[in-house]
């Protein structure tokens, strides 16, 4: 495993910003366990953004999965940074695009998908989902990586492109082939 480089914002005192979301706070550290199958699943309850056409805040989840390459995600750096959504105007569907890119620019990833769970506005939710996969994927281990997130990935079900869910044996069956 290789060095680590040193994480600034774990373990100190952080300045809070509230607009203009930066990836630069994101901080990672090497994959403790490469060359593993292994998933990651990241939830901000408490992500808020600004309608950018009222100003009105909206209020929602986002999941965050992802198989790591060689890096993973500091959480405290991550929640640095979704807080910088806060006083930020942007629809939905660009606040989760824009946190898939970001984190897969920084983690590069095997694959990453970044749900949004919006409250409902004007009898309408909004539930963006943005899916980011490494270069050169194959559709085995595409295939693999969504049974490894879907172990635990909320309403796996729910979400398109996703593996089934495990049963209460903790067994999943293998996707149909075409």
């Amino acid at each position: 495993m290789g060095e680590t480089p040193a994480l600034r914002a774990l373990g100190k005192r952080a300045e809070y910003h509230y607009d203009q979301p930066d990836a630069g706070v994101l901080e990672v550290f090497d994959n403790p366990h490469p060359g593993q199958e292994w998933a990651v699943w990241l939830y901000c309850y408490e992500f808020t953004s600004l309608c950018p056409v009222t100003g009105q805040p909206d209020f929602g989840r986002l999941h965050i999965g992802y198989v790591p390459g060689a890096l993973c995600v500091e959480s405290k750096s991550l929640k640095l940074y979704l807080m910088r959504y806060r006083n930020h105007g942007a629809f939905h569907e660009d606040c989760v695009n824009r946190v898939a890119s970001d984190l897969a620019a920084r983690l590069a990833p095997r694959y990453l998908s970044v749900y949004g769970d919006f409250n409902p506005r004007g009898g309408i939710a909004i539930r963006p989902l943005a899916v980011r996969r490494a270069p050169g994927l194959s559709a085995e281990e595409e295939r693999r990586c969504l049974l490894l997130l879907s172990q635990f990935a909320p309403a796996a079900g729910a979400l398109p492109g996703s593996a089934p869910s495990p049963d209460a044996g903790g067994r999943v069956a293998a996707p149909a082939q075409s």
